[in-house]
Formats: structure tokens, C-alpha cells, sequence
């Protein structure tokens, strides 16, 4: 595997190097750094990357640059402080989102998770908070997301919960066609509905896996309609 870190402080870029040798053993065939955009952009070039570490912040420029928009960007980790560009991480080709500081059994699983799951470039993803930690989450592994002030609670296919720091409102405006607004505090992905149930007074629900969603008199018929009711 060819690596390339973008990283513009040289401590952590050294030490992300040392982590990415120590993980990846024999399976390492070059490791490369670059401390700009410019540099991260020519070194991907010149010659093939197989996974870039990207950090967020380079120098005041933004690290997403280097991979937004390419035809064939390389598969991507973020490894940043920037906890709140999470949200961004899943219109760009990115498998893992490892916060800083950074620990190496962190790094050690999301490089695993590069090596063992190579179809997931380019699916997308949202980030969410689980256990203290950010993980992306398949959109195709998503229930349910409900408002909750300024989060949105994700249900997860396996029951998991998970967080989202963004509005519905915003969210809404970038997720696949498959998710539609039920309710004003509910998005559902209609590929999980199982059962459409009717509730006392005409009003109606949606069964998904480990979630129940309710859904508002005004948008009931183009739901039934789309779910194919």
C-alpha cells in the first residue's frame, strides 16, 4: 500500500508515520508526506496513492481540497481536531474520521478497516458521534434521524444510536433521494420501512428496524404514495 499523509506540523506528521509503519507492517510499500494543498495535490499526480491521512486545517487552507471533486481520489482517512467538519465527510471519498489527539489503536482499526474494505470509497456516509468517538455510518446502515435542537439522533440498522452534530433542516438538503421528511422532527430511509400502521384518528406510522416513526397528516399521502401504498 502507498501512503500519503498530509499533515503541516511535522511532530505529528513523523508520528502518523511511525503509527502507519508500525500498523501496516509489510503491507506498507511507501509512505510520502506533504504539507499543503499544492504538495498533497502534486504528490497524488506523480505517482498512484492507494490511501491518503488527510488533516483538515493546512495552514488556513482547507484539507478536503485536495481529494473534493477528483474523479479518482485515493481512498481517504481524516485525521483531524476539527471535530465539527465531520459533516463533510461524507461528500468526499472518505472511510474513517480519526480525531486528534491521536491514538494508535485508533489509527490501527480505520487502517484495517482501508485494508479490508476497499468497496466503501466512495459510499456514502454520514459522521456521527458513538462512544465518545466519530465513525461513518452507510447511509444504506441508517434507519431513522429525528431532530433534537441542534444534533439529530441517528438510528442505525443494528439498533445502535448514534449523533449528528448538524440541524434536520440542513441535513434534509443533502441526503439521497431514499430518505424523505416524514414529520417535522423525523427523516426515515423508506428502503428499512417494514409496515405502514394506522393509529387511532387516521393517523399513521412507519415500523422500521428498532424505530417507530410517526408521520404528519400533510405529508401522508405522498409517503403512502412513494412507499407504494
Amino acid at each position: 500500500m502507498r501512503v500519503l499523509i498530509v499533515e503541516d506540523e511535522a511532530v505529528a506528521a513523523r508520528r502518523l508515520e511511525r503509527l502507519v509503519a508500525a500498523a501496516l507492517g509489510p503491507k506498507l510499500c511507501d509512505i510520502a508526506i506533504a504539507e499543503t494543498v499544492t504538495a498533497g495535490r502534486l504528490a497524488i499526480a506523480a505517482r498512484r496513492i492507494d490511501l491518503v491521512l488527510l488533516d483538515l486545517d493546512l495552514n488556513g487552507a482547507d484539507g478536503f481540497e485536495i481529494i473534493r471533486g477528483a474523479p479518482d481520489a485515493p481512498r481517504t482517512i481524516v485525521v483531524s481536531a476539527r471535530t465539527d467538519r465531520a459533516i463533510d465527510a461524507f461528500d468526499n471519498a472518505v472511510i474513517d474520521f480519526v480525531s486528534k489527539p491521536v491514538t494508535e489503536g485508533r489509527l490501527a482499526r480505520a487502517l484495517d478497516r482501508a485494508l479490508k474494505a476497499p468497496a466503501a470509497v466512495g459510499e456514502m456516509s454520514l459522521a456521527v458521534r458513538s462512544g465518545g468517538r466519530i465513525q461513518l455510518a452507510p447511509f444504506s446502515r441508517i434507519v431513522a434521524l429525528s431532530g433534537a435542537d441542534d444534533y439529530v439522533d441517528v438510528t442505525l440498522i443494528d439498533g445502535r444510536k448514534a449523533l449528528h452534530d448538524a440541524r434536520l433542516d440542513d441535513l434534509e438538503k443533502r441526503l439521497p433521494s431514499q430518505f424523505r421528511r416524514v414529520h417535522r422532527s423525523h427523516i426515515v430511509n423508506l428502503v428499512h420501512v417494514q409496515e405502514v400502521r394506522t393509529l387511532p384518528a387516521g393517523r399513521r406510522s412507519l415500523i422500521l428496524p428498532g424505530a417507530q416513526i410517526p408521520v404528519s397528516r400533510r405529508r401522508a399521502a405522498k409517503i403512502l404514495a412513494a412507499l407504494g401504498v
